[in-house]
């Protein structure tokens, strides 16, 4: 059996492998092991990234690591150049709470959150997203557990309603104080909200402006900056 190849850093290696958190230089040790005895053996997770091949980038699935190094095969050395540990970005789910007598707002609403979904940064999911035949309550259950981040359109149709009041908004409160979910409530219209569970929460405008108290360049303004807020909740949560 020839004998392993040797290992050397260069001094972009030795500074980025310092910034790797603990899982991922966890993964490296056994990673740096394998291609040093075979520098072919991940042929899934690596690609030549120059032209003759010699340079390579190998990609660990999990912990997210990547190593950038470089193959001399008549000197048997792996030239380590370069590690990185990418952040993923999880895109988080978005339940949207609102009575059905307020179904422009919803709609609304999506335009300006739309941006978010194409960015991956969010999945937004009403019960407009139920397909026909489906168990309805069943999965709206589902939606509600999964949720990330929980957005209402507080008007009094949205307060009156004996199902957002039983099953929606004690769920998301609760999922609020158990696993982080974040809460935005956004005044609709005039509403007795501050004798309900989400006065206690901030409002994403003020419940003394409503969005349909507003012109409709004022409503784009607030909502832009609703989508704003989200952005930079979803990005740092």
């Amino acid at each position: 059996m020839p004998d392993s190849y040797a290992i050397q850093y260069s001094e972009s290696g030795r500074a980025s492998r310092k910034e790797l958190p603990p899982e991922a230089m966890s993964a490296l040790f056994d990673v740096l092991d394998a291609l040093a005895a075979n520098p072919d053996a991940f042929p899934g997770r690596v690609r030549p990234i120059s032209r003759d091949g010699s340079i390579r980038l190998y990609s660990h699935p999990s912990p997210p690591l990547q190593v950038t190094y470089e193959v001399d095969t008549s000197r048997r050395v792996l030239y380590l150049e370069h590690f990185v540990a990418p952040k993923v970005q999880i895109t988080k789910p978005v339940f949207i709470s609102y009575s059905h007598k307020d179904v422009k707002w919803l709609e609304k609403l999506k335009q300006f959150l739309r941006p978010l979904e194409e960015q991956e940064l969010i999945r937004v999911w009403d019960d407009t997203e139920i397909r026909v035949g489906s168990e309805w309550l069943g999965e709206i259950r589902k939606a509600l557990e999964s949720a990330r981040v929980a957005v209402f359109l507080v008007t009094q149709n949205f307060i009156d309603s004996p199902f957002i009041k039983e099953k929606e908004l004690p769920t998301l409160i609760e999922a609020a104080g158990n696993r982080g979910c974040l809460i935005f409530w956004i005044a609709v219209s005039s509403s007795t909200v501050e004798d309900s569970p989400l006065a206690k929460f901030q409002g994403a405008i003020s419940p003394g402006s409503p969005l349909d108290l507003m012109p409709e360049a004022e409503q784009n303004k607030a909502l832009t900056e609703i989508y704003r807020k989200m952005k930079a909740a979803v990005t740092v949560q």
